[in-house]
């Protein structure tokens, strides 16, 4: 099944240009066509009515992308929530719970001081959330409506803060945020499993405003990519950030320290998520010496045996720390902290010249829906 995974995956990120090598490509392709056929009638039923999206009696916010997990989402769900609620919103973030048991049944994670599931049961972006969000309640459940419903019913929200629900036009929404991510904001631009677009870059037009992640003065956008946004989204403003090193977090003691902890020492690291060389990356950056790096799938569920071998890995190498995401962590747990000493990596949105912007934006536009 992991070698299936991992041929998929390498087609995901084969040229758009690029010719029907095998036979695997060929079934990907027809595969896509069939979905696309499948998003293109769904969304064309809510467009015109057909199919009705409901309302909720608060302010909704959706923060999601076009594509395929690694945009970023989860940090910028957190940067909007703490920003809403410096604003003076009362805010519950909902989130679908991927992987959790209470996924399909839902329920309240977190009430915003007390956190109710582990990530086995609420899915490990919840989780984190949850742990990273004091005073705003978390809700987990697949559908948003049922749980926007559950949000209202407990915490009297003025704000529901939808994460990853580009794609769940079932529920109404006063602001759609949609992430690209600015090296490669579309893809080879065919749909799943072909590419990494989870719809058409047409369905842009949803979007109230682009955000670009992972943004770099260094590293320019495609003019192919610029274009496409100017098509399809024409007009809503375009807002850049870029992922932070926010630093080191030692679980068995709670203490964070500064991103220079690492700086000289020797580490294995390791992580599950869609982007698993961004994080190697941006530990080489902070000037760690990475002895070994351990990459799994997003959202892996870690075993003992990935545990020992991991301690294993650490102690044969005789490095001086293991480091991981706060996302790997949170499914992980304790099993790694107490055996070797151990470091969460901490990870922030910075928008640079961009804040004060994107900041006003938001608030004009609930303010005015």
């Amino acid at each position: 099944m992991e070698t299936l995974r991992n041929k998929i995956e390498n087609i995901m990120k084969k040229g758009s240009e690029a010719r029907f090598s095998s036979v695997p490509e060929f079934v990907c392709y027809l595969f896509s066509v069939v979905y696309g056929i499948v998003v293109r009638i769904r969304a064309c039923l809510y467009e015109n009515g057909i199919a009705r999206s409901k309302r909720l009696p608060c302010k909704v916010v959706s923060i999601g992308n076009v594509t395929l997990g690694g945009t970023g989402k989860t940090p910028l769900t957190l940067y909007v929530a703490e920003l809403l609620k410096r604003s003076g919103y009362k805010v519950v973030v909902i989130s679908r719970g991927y992987g959790g048991r209470a996924e399909k049944s839902g329920g309240v994670l977190s009430d915003g001081n007390a956190i109710f599931m582990d990530a086995e049961q609420g899915g490990d972006e919840p989780c984190l959330m949850a742990t990273r969000l004091r005073g705003i309640p978390v809700i987990v459940g697949a559908n948003r409506h049922l749980a926007g419903e559950k949000a209202m019913r407990s915490f009297d929200p003025d704000v529901l803060l939808l994460d990853d629900a580009f794609q769940h036009i079932q529920l109404q929404r006063d602001l759609d945020i949609c992430l690209c991510d600015a090296r490669k904001p579309f893809g080879n631009r065919h749909l799943v499993p072909r590419g990494r677009l989870r719809e058409p870059v047409s369905h842009l037009r949803r979007a109230h405003a682009i955000v670009l992640t992972r943004y770099s003065t260094s590293e320019k956008m495609p003019a192919t990519d610029r274009v496409t946004i100017e098509k399809y989204a024409p007009g809503r403003p375009v807002f850049r950030c870029s992922h932070m090193p926010a630093g080191l977090k030692n679980p068995a003691t709670g203490k964070t320290h500064g991103a220079g902890a690492v700086t000289g020492r020797k580490v294995v690291a390791f992580s599950g998520i869609a982007e698993n060389d961004d994080f190697a990356a941006m530990l080489c950056g902070i000037g760690a010496d990475i002895a070994g790096f351990m990459s799994f799938a997003d959202h892996h569920p870690y075993s003992e045996t990935d545990v020992k071998e991991i301690l294993q890995t650490a102690k044969d190498l005789n490095v001086d720390y293991i480091v991981t995401t706060e996302k790997d962590y949170v499914r992980i747990g304790k099993r790694m902290a107490t055996s070797f000493p151990t470091l969460v990596f901490l990870i922030s949105i910075s928008f640079g010249e961009d804040a004060d912007a994107f900041e006003s934006f938001i608030k004009n536009r609930l303010s005015n829906s």
